[in-house]
């Protein structure tokens, strides 16, 4: 009796299947925040593939701080953050610097050295790389997903891939920011 018992457990048992932990969602990035819209004041991306969040103190104020000006230019929109490690200071720069009044829905701001509706900039200890450099080849977007100018939120995605003579090739992907203004 206690063995065909046993057996039934087993039988059972082994058709139960066990959830999975790992999870498909985009959102869902080991090392980054989640990509939210609620003004969590949140920002990161993967760099070269390796997550990137502002970390560290340089002595030179925040780590993450951004500018939010509608009265400059038709409004604009920044962020610089910095990691400061025992390896690598890292300083990175993005938004737009015209128009961000007209924003009203979702929008796409695409990076090249023509243009000048959104900028990138990044710097570590060996090299300094911003979109107007003429030796540069730099490419990505900046998207804004949510304006929302009662509740003062601002939030969206990034991507780029930054590249110049005598620097390693920056790739930055599935970036992410939600902040309060």
């Amino acid at each position: 009796m206690y063995l065909m018992a046993l057996t039934t457990i087993v039988i059972i048992g082994s058709g139960c299947k066990k959830q999975s932990n790992t999870n498909s969602n985009n959102n869902n990035i080991p090392g980054l925040p989640p990509a939210t819209q609620t003004g969590a004041n949140t920002f990161g991306f993967l760099l070269n593939g390796q997550p990137w969040v502002p970390s560290g103190n340089n002595g030179s104020g925040n780590n993450l701080s951004i500018d939010y000006d509608p009265g400059i230019r038709n409004g604009l929109f920044g962020i610089i953050a910095y990691q400061v490690n025992s390896n690598v200071d890292i300083t990175v720069g993005l938004g737009i610097i015209d128009s961000l009044n007209f924003v009203t829905k979702a929008k796409k701001f695409y990076l090249s050295n023509n243009k000048t509706d959104f900028h990138f900039a990044i710097k570590t200890n060996d090299c300094s790389i911003i979109f107007a450099d003429t030796i540069s080849n730099s490419t990505g977007y900046f998207e804004i997903s949510k304006h929302d100018k009662i509740n003062r939120i601002i939030s969206g995605t990034f991507e780029a891939t930054i590249q110049k003579t005598g620097c390693i090739e920056y790739k930055i992907t599935r970036g992410r920011f939600d902040f309060k203004f």
